[in-house]
């Protein structure tokens, strides 16, 4: 049987290879529809939907044109009241009253409870009132003690007269601790014509029952009270001279002047004080100066001392022309 040959198209015969192979690569895809329903419509392009109005705004739309039935404006103006009345209670404080009962009817179970105040102890108390270490606590007796605001007491205990510094401790169940560390008195400061009882730092203690403290060192003048313990402590080398210094009187801030119990002003140098007071020590073993009739004896030069005698020791000085206190030291004068 003769082969059978088939006929091509001269187009068909220059189709390129990849067409023949694939048959259906250029061809466009067709989307078919099922029979009998609609071809969807294709979506235009740059083109969006119309957002639908949100429940306010059609609330608002119906509220303007009068198409609003009447539970949601009920339920508004039922929100609107309890608004009202609940800002009214917060503004007049019944929120903050009932709070506070609620507070102090806990506080009662507490005390209840066996954790109340039942006892104050206090150590370190010498010169400060019991009634104004009771006052600065501002405790009672049957209180609950987690009412005891301890830091606060402190505060208050410190700012006391004597008070130095001051500690609040809680002992449970029932029991509130004070330790105190009061300010030991060093003399009495006079300035202004005003007299304080002072600390070894100069800080005034209390201006009150000044009279008890009359056994103290009494300086005068501004800066007295800064350097009391200075001069105290040098005349402390001479027991016999300190028993007679009434007060020692602070001059210019620079240097000191002692007022001795007849009267007798003794005037120091600013530098060299210690030199200066052995001096007179000695005068005074020597010729017993200090008793009689002067009124100062001037010690502020370094190689001199000058005397200055009563009104009536100069007249019977100037009566009899003698010196009696003696040339002993160089250049010593009397006036």
């Amino acid at each position: 049987m003769p082969p059978v040959t088939r006929s091509t198209s001269k187009r068909q015969a220059q189709a390129s290879p990849r067409t023949r192979k694939g048959g259906t690569a250029n061809r466009r895809k067709v989307s078919a529809a099922a029979p009998g329903k609609p071809r969807k419509k294709a979506r235009e392009f740059g083109r969006r939907k119309q957002r639908p109005p949100s429940r306010l705004s059609r609330f608002f739309s119906a509220l303007r044109s009068g198409n609003v039935s009447a539970m949601p404006l009920a339920a508004l103006a039922g929100m609107l009241v309890v608004f009202a009345v609940f800002y009214g209670l917060m503004v007049g404080g019944h929120f903050a009253a009932a709070g506070s009962s609620l507070v102090a009817g806990t506080h009662r179970m507490i005390a209840g409870a066996g954790f109340s105040v039942q006892d104050v102890t206090v150590e370190g108390r010498d010169r400060t009132p019991v009634r104004d270490v009771m006052q600065a606590l501002n405790v009672e007796r049957g209180m609950s003690i987690f009412l005891v605001d301890v830091e606060a007491a402190r505060e208050r205990l410190e700012r006391l007269d004597w008070v130095a510094s001051a500690s609040v401790t809680r002992f449970w169940p029932d029991r509130i601790h004070v330790e105190l560390n009061e300010r030991v008195p060093y003399a009495v400061w006079q300035r202004g014509g005003r007299l304080a009882i002072v600390d070894r730092e100069g800080q005034p203690i209390t201006e009150n029952h000044i009279e008890d403290y009359a056994h103290l060192p009494l300086v005068v003048g501004h800066g007295a009270a800064d350097e009391a313990p200075v001069i105290q402590e040098l005349l402390a080398q001479w027991p016999a001279l300190h028993s007679r210094v009434r007060a020692a009187v602070r001059v210019g801030d620079r240097r000191w002047n002692l007022r001795l119990e007849n009267g007798v002003d003794v005037l120091l140098p600013e530098r060299h004080v210690e030199r200066a007071l052995a001096e007179l020590v000695a005068i005074e073993n020597s010729h017993r100066v200090l008793a009689r009739d002067i009124e100062a004896i001037d010690l502020r030069l370094p190689d001199r001392f000058t005397i200055r005698l009563t009104p009536d020791a100069a007249a019977r000085r100037a009566a009899s022309g003698v010196n009696d206190l003696g040339r002993e030291r160089a250049k010593g004068s009397a006036t």
